[in-house]
């Protein structure tokens, strides 16, 4: 029977308890968490004790001064970085140096996510800075908005919306977390491709997906061994000086470190205290995986990504779960109502389309430079030998009980029910488990190179 009552977290404060079935031996042994201690009990002092001592780099103050054009650049809305608290601490330092308001630009680096409109703005940055700044969600698709600063070596071009590009110096408020490409998000990400056009996004999300090679691979990997942070550092030579103020966050709220400096230095500092923190400990594949999408705030998008940063932990043949607590503001604007009706309309079918149509919707995408490729390379990967089953109510009542070949579920015990059926004979009365609560932290690396 289950060891006691295993929840995840969900929603703002909640928890969701999980009713297995009876008879799977499923203990707490069988739970992996991420290490959430020692978070700063003051986040001003921690942020102004890394402006002090940065690494790597002089003080930001040094690197300015009156006449000096900045371009701020943050993450967007999707990432809990405390950018609200951050800004003012950082534009008071760039206007005791001198540099004037008129001169500052705030950018959101949205790439390939929504825009970011008026009312976000304010929500992002503070009603303040968003009202006294010129703030930009950078149009991906106007290619006169950007200034084409050449192409490296490798073959990316390189073009950067105009206020980041023509900027003395370019600040970088963002985070540190797992990422499925570039191994680790944040740092020079927040411009190539947060502030860039979308060839630039599409050539950048390229790196490391030959035919050959599997994705899963480039998850947690260090960024001298990751092709994408190979090409973003590349990028990043042609730009000019940047100055980075980097987090390891929890959850919203929730800062363990805060890191300024030179935007290599403080990325590789804060990925190896992530990968010891979040990294899932080594062990043999599950026929179950559970993973739950928290902190990630209610975004079907984002969530799916939770599950694929543990498809490694799944065997083949087996099952992945997802539980998503899902906003239903967010549904539609994380996947289109039209999009989500078409892929829910596909059915079982959608899953034959995903196994045996991608691979070439993929290669006529990469041929045109599209940016839709990666995705489409990660959604293969994640069902094309197991079955993905999510607990999700408010996109249920919203789509039904199909996303192509990922069945969506509002009843758990119904979940769980299908969950068995859909294990091979012998394992459906003792299957190995694992269950990865806060999903949006944890992940499970694929063995093998990172290439």
């Amino acid at each position: 029977m289950t060891t006691g009552t295993i929840e995840a977290p969900w929603g703002g404060d909640g928890t969701l308890a999980l009713a297995l079935p009876p008879g799977w031996n499923v203990g707490r042994e069988h739970v992996v968490e991420p290490d959430l201690s020692d978070a700063a009990a003051d986040y001003p002092a921690a942020l102004a004790g890394a402006l002090d001592a940065p690494l790597d780099a002089p003080r930001l103050e040094d690197r300015v001064g009156p006449g000096s054009k900045v371009a701020i650049v943050v993450d967007d809305p999707s990432r809990w970085t405390p950018v609200r608290e951050a800004l003012p601490i950082v534009l008071a330092r760039l206007h005791g140096a001198g540099v004037a308001a008129g001169d500052v630009t705030i950018s959101v680096g949205v790439g390939r996510h929504h825009a970011v409109d008026d009312a976000a703005m304010r929500e992002r940055l503070g009603d303040g800075p968003a009202a006294s700044y010129r703030c930009y969600s950078p149009p991906v698709d106007d290619l006169a908005a950007y200034v084409d600063l050449g192409t490296t070596a490798s073959g990316v071009p390189v073009r950067v919306f105009r206020p980041v590009a023509e900027a003395d110096v370019r600040v970088l408020i963002g985070s540190v977390l797992p990422h499925l490409q570039a191994g680790f998000g944040g740092g020079y990400k927040l411009i190539f491709p947060g502030t860039s056009h979308r060839t630039t996004l599409g050539a950048l999300h390229r790196q490391g997906l030959s035919a050959g090679s599997d994705a899963g691979r480039l998850l947690g990997s260090p960024s001298a061994e990751n092709p994408m942070r190979l090409a973003v550092n590349e990028a990043a030579g042609l730009l000019g000086p940047c100055f980075s103020i980097s987090h390891l966050i929890g959850a919203p709220g929730m800062i363990f470190r805060a890191r300024a400096g030179r935007p290599e230095s403080v990325q590789d500092a804060l990925a190896e205290e992530a990968r010891a923190r979040f990294q899932a400990p080594p062990a043999p594949p599950a026929d179950v995986v559970v993973v739950g999408n928290s902190p990630w705030p209610g975004d079907p998008m984002q969530s799916f990504k939770a599950l694929l940063h543990h498809r490694a932990a799944s065997s083949p043949g087996g099952v992945s779960v997802g539980l998503f607590w899902t906003d239903p503001a967010e549904i539609d604007r994380s996947m289109p109502r039209a999009a989500l009706r078409l892929i829910a309309g596909s059915g079982a079918p959608g899953g034959w389309a995903i196994r045996r149509l991608l691979p070439a919707v993929e290669r006529v995408l990469s041929a045109r430079e599209s940016s839709a490729a990666f995705m489409l390379r990660w959604a293969r990967e994640l069902v094309v030998d197991r079955t993905v089953m999510i607990y999700a109510p408010p996109l249920h009542a919203r789509i039904g009980g199909r996303l192509g070949p990922v069945r969506v579920f509002a009843d758990q015990d119904a979940l769980w029910r299908a969950v068995r059926r859909a294990l091979p004979r012998d394992r459906r009365d003792a299957p190995s488990v694992r269950i990865f609560p806060r999903g949006g932290l944890t992940y499970a690396p694929q063995a093998g190179p990172s290439a």
